[in-house]
């Protein structure tokens, strides 16, 4: 008797498990640059897929090709972009429930450069920016002396290095990465773009977008009491 509970116990257990899915969400936010508040999606994200019986991993690819192995069906979705970046990668949807609302703001070391009132058209700064950003490539589009890399740290030794006279980044984020290389010397613009993140699935996943806004909103709500 106590032999066939063991064996159904284990079958109702094997059960569970087999209808629980196990999602793999590629994001361009290297952990050591994460802010509290990106902290705090990735766990309103975990809770919103967790209701829907979906087990999530969070994996980290440069920005580029992050978002390039999303759109080809490699990784299940991709995490955390602005709405319009669709355009350009035909194969995601987005899951509409804002995740966050940010800045992009210019950072300097040079003590010259006049950010008070400053736009990205008064003068021929060399620029630097992240391949693969949707937002910065539009903010920076006509512009001529741009450079994109592909990483965080390469970015921010550019302009450590005085090999650019300008980053650009957003705000909160920039200011962690210029604290953990303790460089306190710097400047930053008032903000060059607002921007809204969001949630992007592979068209594979589609028919979940519409259930996972529901829960991400379900679970912002639950954080904010």
């Amino acid at each position: 008797m106590m032999r066939r509970i063991i064996l159904l116990l284990a079958f109702l257990s094997y059960g569970c498990l087999a209808n629980t899915q196990t999602f793999v969400i590629n994001t361009p936010l290297l952990k050591s640059h994460q802010t509290a508040r990106i902290q705090n999606m990735l766990v309103i994200l975990t809770e919103a897929f967790n209701a829907l019986d979906i087990e999530v991993e969070f994996r980290y690819r440069p920005d580029k090709r992050s978002i390039a192995e999303a759109n080809d069906g490699l990784v299940d979705g991709e995490f955390a972009r602005i709405a319009t970046i669709v355009e350009q990668f035909p194969n995601l949807v987005v899951v509409h429930e804002p995740l966050a609302h940010g800045n992009l703001v210019a950072f300097t070391l040079c003590p010259t450069i006049d950010f008070t009132h400053y736009q990205l058209t008064q003068h021929e700064y060399t620029i630097g920016y992240l391949a693969g950003w949707a937002n910065a490539t539009a903010l920076l589009k006509n512009y001529s002396n741009q450079v994109a890399v592909a990483e965080y740290d390469v970015l921010f030794k550019l302009l450590a290095n005085n090999r650019v006279d300008l980053v650009i980044y957003t705000q909160a984020a920039g200011d962690k990465i210029l604290r953990s290389m303790k460089i306190d010397n710097y400047q930053t613009s008032s903000s060059l773009m607002p921007f809204t993140v969001y949630l992007l699935l592979n068209k594979k996943h589609a028919n979940l977008a519409s259930k996972l806004a529901n829960e991400i909103k379900i679970a912002k709500l639950k954080h904010l009491q």
